[in-house]
């Protein structure tokens, strides 16, 4: 329910009136609107001694707003949602014919129901692998951890950037979340290097496999090369003569015929995997915290070798037991694509 001391809107206010009026009892009104009975009845007893909804009139500072600010306010923040704070505070002073302070502007925000929040992401499926993901989970639906996933060895690249800034903001009002002007893409940051890595990397059930830099852009050859220098030695440090699966996503250089060919001849189990499916591979957990890791020292970072130091310290920082408990979530992450029908 909503806070007691929460003043109710005209709205509100017109609605409990009307429920009342329809014979509703107080406490079938506070479940309706979400406000505490003690509420709704406090207001009911002030509607029927004074007949009016408005508010009486209270001792205090008068309002620095008035309704025409109130709606050049809307128009400016509609106009451009990314605004920060001080830039739609000097934009609406150099319109307004009364300039109004930071914190008040903040406020008639809030009183408009705008707060400042982080952009969502989005990944749009499409249907043809939205209906292959969900074959794919149902197929391997019935597969244990124990006996089945912790075989698995999930792999992929990721890149790492510093000099940019994906937490990007937007003026929004609660159920505007997924409206088009309140998504957006990551921004550049102004002034500042950019550096920038990739790596590739893979993990099991045990621990963490190994992880290494790439040197320009990732093609067959250099994929093979890299297959052939570093998942040997984590095939021979945690299952020996133990069977074991590949897993890595049907990016091109990994699903070319040379790549394939590779494999087979050197008789490298594969999993097969559903295009565009992230959110079923483990090491993409790994790569988010490597992120958020690296974002509390980026500012000490100043050159690339830096930069790959600290991803390959992080990395090694990663423990079995966490490792594991990401190993533990499979299950979940299959129905949950199931129960979202791909």
């Amino acid at each position: 329910m909503a806070s007691k001391r929460r003043e109710l809107t005209l709205a509100i206010k017109e609605q409990i009136i009307r429920l009342s009026n329809e014979g509703r009892k107080k406490v079938e009104i506070a479940k309706i609107t979400g406000y505490d009975p003690s509420t709704i009845s406090k207001f009911l007893k002030r509607f029927t001694v004074r007949k009016s909804v408005e508010n009486s009139t209270r001792s205090g500072r008068p309002k620095l707003t008035s309704v025409q600010s109130d709606r050049l306010l809307n128009r400016l923040v509609l106009k451009d949602r990314r605004q920060n704070l001080s830039e739609l505070t000097s934009e609406f002073n150099s319109l307004a014919s009364k300039p109004l302070s930071k914190r008040s502007v903040q406020r008639r925000l809030h009183f408009l129901q705008y707060s400042r929040r982080k952009v969502a992401k989005t990944l749009t499926i499409s249907k043809t692998n939205r209906k292959r993901r969900l074959e794919w989970c149902r197929l391997y639906k019935n597969w244990t951890v124990n006996q089945n996933w912790k075989s698995v060895i999930f792999s992929d690249e990721t890149q790492v950037v510093l000099g940019t800034d994906d937490r990007v903001y937007v003026w929004r009002k609660t159920d505007e979340k997924w409206r088009p002007e309140c998504l957006g893409m990551r921004s550049v940051r102004n002034g500042g290097s950019r550096i920038s890595v990739s790596f590739w990397g893979c993990i099991c059930y045990s621990g963490v496999g190994t992880l290494t830099p790439i040197d320009g852009n990732l093609n067959t050859e250099k994929y093979i090369s890299l297959l052939d220098s570093h998942l040997w030695q984590v095939v021979a440090k945690y299952f020996g003569n133990a069977p074991w699966i590949f897993q890595d996503d049907n990016c091109p250089c990994h699903m070319s015929e040379r790549a394939k060919n590779w494999k087979t001849q050197n008789n490298i189990p594969c999993l097969d995997w559903p295009s565009q499916s992230p959110d079923l591979n483990l090491i993409e957990n790994v790569w988010r915290m490597i992120k958020i890791r690296l974002a509390r020292v980026q500012h000490k970072i100043k050159t690339k070798q830096e930069l790959i130091d600290n991803v390959m310290t992080i990395w090694a920082s990663f423990t079995p037991g966490y490792i594991q408990c990401l190993y533990n979530t499979i299950p979940d992450r299959l129905q949950a694509v199931i129960k979202a029908k791909g």
